[in-house]
């Protein structure tokens, strides 16, 4: 009788631990739908997609959408209907500006003093021309040093107009130039500045945002100013946008040199630069903060991203880490300290992604072509071709790192068009079509597992399954401690079987999700 009595007792306990463990598991299972991962992972995002020719029934999976067309409002306002959770965020950039916006907006255009693009080392008009005449008389061509200060095809600022350098004579000082190139024609006085224009993306100029570029007085009332103050008051983002992407704001700016340009000259001063840029870098950085805190006054309920910089994170909602993994095809790939120091130092994607101003909007974005444009914009779609087969394995790899911080990932086709070169849909995206979020939340920080060839492999844990990914150079054998089931997918069936394992092999520079069952 007593053990009957000691059973009972034994056999109602058991019932109320159960009771309580289902109930504790109903609150912790928050239901995900294939709309948003907003309570799970993974998170996604898409970057310039094509919003006149994707369908939006495609675009409303993505849990953030920045977009490059100030002109979306209304298919912002049908997303939004459509996925309230989704974040809507406008790109814009001043510190480079296109030749096309300069068309556009010629008025403006040649309202910009010549000292406020960066330039290069440059001279000074030795006579004084009219609007017509192309052969420019230059104080210097060739420096006491033997340094060249012009190229053919270099286009050129002085004062208020742009000229395209058709030819050089070293011996009479004079260049032949295309007159009123995009910026029109004018009269200028001899000791005129003329100077070659930087340019890193194609048919485009950089602008001066350190605070080393020379204030000129415009006479509209705001007296003596640099270009960061008023690129601040004109060209500020205005909508009813969730926030603002501020594209290329970057911590330093000398490594332009010496694949964009020969030289920089920040001040105009038309003088050699001897400290390493190391100045000039300095006041790059602050220039950009003085920009940022800007948009932090006047926009204080909106989300900032930065691109391409972690450096400015505390005054951010996180940073775009644009290009991971890099060199992908490279026989020698980077490993995670050569990206840049994005992924683990103070600046880098992990760190990022979990502190700053939140939400946290930090992305990993992975291009499936990582070659950038050169000579023009025009661009052979791999996309569009027939057979086209997504790099699985790369795609996995930026999605693991994405996966190690807080941020979100895009898998892209090339950042000359970004998503609006076509949306891909991964298996490991929402597990094969079954839910969005459905790793749920991270249950801790990424940690190092074990080493392996030049670097590290990691792993993290969240509520419904693990996350592996290895970054290095050696193919890797990872005993999971315990039984996980792989995600059971189409689109590559060798990798994503559904199998139960409780050890996987990874190939280097590639990861796996793996789920609790």
């Amino acid at each position: 009788m007593f053990h009957l009595r000691k059973l009972q007792i034994l056999f109602i306990q058991f019932l109320l631990i159960l009771l309580v463990s289902l109930i504790n598991c109903r609150k912790n299972s928050t239901p995900y739908t294939m709309e948003t991962g907003e309570n799970g992972y993974p998170r996604l995002a898409m970057w310039w997609p094509d919003t006149w020719e994707q369908p939006l029934s495609d675009l409303q999976r993505y849990d953030w959408i920045g977009f490059g067309d100030w002109d979306n409002m209304a298919t912002v306002a049908t997303l939004k209907q459509a996925n309230p959770n989704q974040k809507h965020f406008m790109d814009f950039s001043i510190t480079e500006t296109s030749w096309d916006w300069w068309y556009e907006k010629k008025a403006i255009a040649e309202k910009i003093p010549s000292e406020w693009f960066l330039t290069q080392r440059g001279t000074r008009l030795a006579q004084a021309i009219d609007d017509q005449q192309i052969t420019v008389p230059v104080d210097t061509i060739i420096t006491r040093d033997g340094t060249r200060l012009f190229e053919i095809g270099d286009i050129l600022t002085c004062e208020f107009e742009s000229m395209k350098v058709l030819g050089m004579n070293e011996n009479a000082k004079s260049l032949t130039v295309k007159r009123g190139f995009v910026r029109s024609a004018t009269v200028h006085p001899a000791g005129s500045p003329v100077a070659p224009h930087i340019t890193f993306w194609p048919e485009s100029w950089v602008m001066n945002m350190s605070r080393m570029c020379p204030k000129v007085d415009l006479n509209d009332g705001a007296g003596a100013q640099r270009w960061v103050d008023y690129a601040s008051r004109h060209f500020a983002p205005t909508g009813e946008w969730d926030g603002y992407i501020v594209d290329r704001i970057e911590n330093e700016e000398s490594w332009l040199i010496p694949q964009w340009c020969r030289s920089i000259d920040p001040d105009c001063s038309n003088r050699k630069i001897d400290d390493g840029y190391a100045a000039f870098d300095a006041a790059w950085y602050l220039g950009c903060s003085d920009f940022l805190e800007y948009l932090r006054e006047v926009f204080p309920g909106k989300a900032i991203i930065s691109n391409t910089s972690g450096a400015f994170y505390l005054t951010l909602n996180g940073a775009i880490y644009e290009g991971f993994p890099g060199n992908w095809s490279n026989t020698i790939p980077e490993t995670y300290q050569d990206w840049a120091d994005r992924a683990l130092g103070e600046n880098g994607y992990i760190n990022v992604s979990q502190s700053g101003f939140m939400p946290n909007y930090s992305l990993v974005e992975t291009y499936e072509d990582e070659e950038g444009p050169e000579g023009g914009l025009a661009y052979d779609n791999p996309f569009e071709h027939p057979g086209f087969v997504p790099n699985y394995r790369k795609m996995r790899f930026g999605l693991t790192t994405a996966l190690l911080g807080n941020g979100y990932f895009s898998y892209e086709i090339n950042t000359n068009g970004h998503g609006g070169l076509g949306l891909m849909w991964f298996d490991e995206y929402d597990n094969a079509g079954k839910q969005r979020g459905y790793l749920g939340l991270p249950k801790g920080r990424a940690r190092k597992i074990f080493q392996a060839g030049d670097g590290w492999v990691w792993r993290r844990d969240f509520d419904r399954g693990i996350v592996i990914c290895n970054p290095t150079t050696a193919v890797v054998s990872v005993d999971l401690g315990g039984r996980y089931r792989l995600i059971k997918g189409s689109q590559a069936p060798a990798v994503n079987s559904g199998a139960k394992v409780s050890q996987i092999t990874l190939q280097p520079r590639d990861g796996r999700i793996l789920l609790k069952y």
